[in-house]
């Protein structure tokens, strides 16, 4: 059996379904991943097939675009200007990438926007896959990530939910025109493409131990559990400097923000600095591409380009990040204390999520961001032992969680 996964976005995104190709073809399946070429190493590396798609996720979300993006996806109109002026060239090249890859696929892993079309084309199994709710499954438990906040009562989380229809069609007009030309299909009807679409089993790759699966969603909604690659430490050798770091005084807290800090790299620095100062903390900065940026650092931190979260996170004391589910769920899943600056997507809805478990402090919008308010996150994730209790607890309920045997076994048996 042949399993095309098609693999979008960023390291978070992406690392989470190389996992999931793992379990798959530990199963006995052959497993194809598709995504971008900064991933071939380390699809290879798991003795996977590597399928090349358009674009670049590096150079994407650390440049100018990626900022834009992130900035205008809560905004419908905005983002439909962006996406004609920029997106859409990219989402041609991507759509024919896509069939070229799924076209002799026995079951298929996918974004969303292109799985009505290839299963009705191909007549296998595909299922949607993401690591957060996904906008065309409304549900009142919950606001939508991308255009909600708090959650409210149960009319205004629904509420939330239609706001995000404009940007579902948004690509409309490329996606009909590959349906029809590449697969030899009839015109998209967004309406019953939408209702076949809800329809499509999905496998969302968190726990319910963080965010609750609702009532509200259909039962081909499947919340397996999350999807964790195991990278293998024992390798790996730190440099000098970080060890001699690590050994110089109590655990630090690790700080990064990935590639979301953009055009406000300089400010956000700054506030970092200044707030690793005030709370009296050691610090690790994970400054990442287009992170924290600096020409030196103070003694008490210590910047390093990259390292491997599975090493790191047992000898720190504390994560703050941006929110992204990969980032959460490492760090609940070592039982590390931790807490979110957000930049967009879905990050807000899981730093609340960290807040509502116990894990961690309340979650700081980027925009907000001041010396004062992330000393105060500092302060907490490093001695409120209510928090570390609450990480740790939820740490012990993931480690005992399987979600890629619970995918695996999904997929197998809607394959027959």
């Amino acid at each position: 059996m042949r399993c095309t996964i098609i693999a979008i976005g960023s390291r978070g995104d992406v690392q989470p379904l190389i996992a999931l190709g793992v379990g798959l073809k530990a199963a006995g399946v052959t497993v194809r991943l598709a995504t971008h070429a900064d991933f071939a190493d380390a699809v290879r590396a798991q003795a996977l097939e590597y399928f090349p798609l358009e674009g670049h996720a590096a150079a994407f979300f650390s440049g100018p675009a990626g900022d834009a993006f992130r900035e205008t996806v809560r905004r419908p109109e905005q983002f439909r200007r962006l996406f004609d002026n920029y997106l859409s060239v990219f989402l041609n090249r991507f759509l024919a990438d896509v069939w070229d890859a799924c076209r002799d696929a026995d079951v298929i892993l996918s974004w969303s926007r292109c799985a009505p079309a290839l299963a009705e084309r191909l007549r296998v199994p595909v299922f949607v896959v993401a690591l957060n709710p996904v906008l065309h499954l409304p549900t009142a438990a919950f606001p939508n990530p991308f255009q909600g906040s708090d959650v409210s009562d149960p009319a205004t989380n629904w509420r939330t939910w239609r706001l995000a229809l404009p940007a579902l069609r948004i690509g409309e007009r490329q996606v009909d025109e590959w349906q029809q030309k590449a697969l030899g299909l009839p015109p998209l009807r967004w309406r019953r493409d939408l209702r076949h679409l809800r329809q499509l089993p999905h496998l969302l790759g968190y726990s319910t131990a963080v965010l609750p699966r609702p009532d509200d969603w259909p039962s081909t909604a499947h919340v397996t559990g999350y999807w964790f690659l195991d990278a293998n430490t024992d390798h790996y050798q730190p440099g000098d400097a970080l060890r001699a770091f690590l050994d110089a005084g109590e655990p630090p807290v690790a700080i990064g923000f990935s590639s979301q800090v953009g055009k406000n790299a300089a400010a956000i620095t700054e506030a970092v600095v200044e707030a690793v100062a005030d709370a009296g903390v050691r610090a690790l900065l994970i400054t990442g591409f287009g992170g924290i940026k600096r020409a030196d650092f103070p003694g008490n931190m210590l910047p390093v380009a990259t390292v491997p979260y599975e090493w790191m996170l047992p000898r720190v004391s504390a994560l703050v990040h941006h929110g992204g589910a990969g980032s959460t769920a490492s760090a609940l899943r070592f039982g590390v204390p931790n807490g979110a600056v957000t930049f967009g997507f879905d990050q807000p809805l899981w730093g609340q999520r960290i807040q509502a478990i116990g894990a961690g402090p309340a979650p700081i919008a980027a925009s907000t961001l001041t010396t004062a308010s992330l000393s105060h996150m500092l302060r907490e994730l490093t001695t409120n032992q209510a928090l570390r209790a609450g990480a740790e607890a939820v740490g012990r309920q993931l480690r005992s969680e399987d979600g890629i045997a619970s995918a695996v076994s999904t997929i197998l048996a809607a394959v027959g």
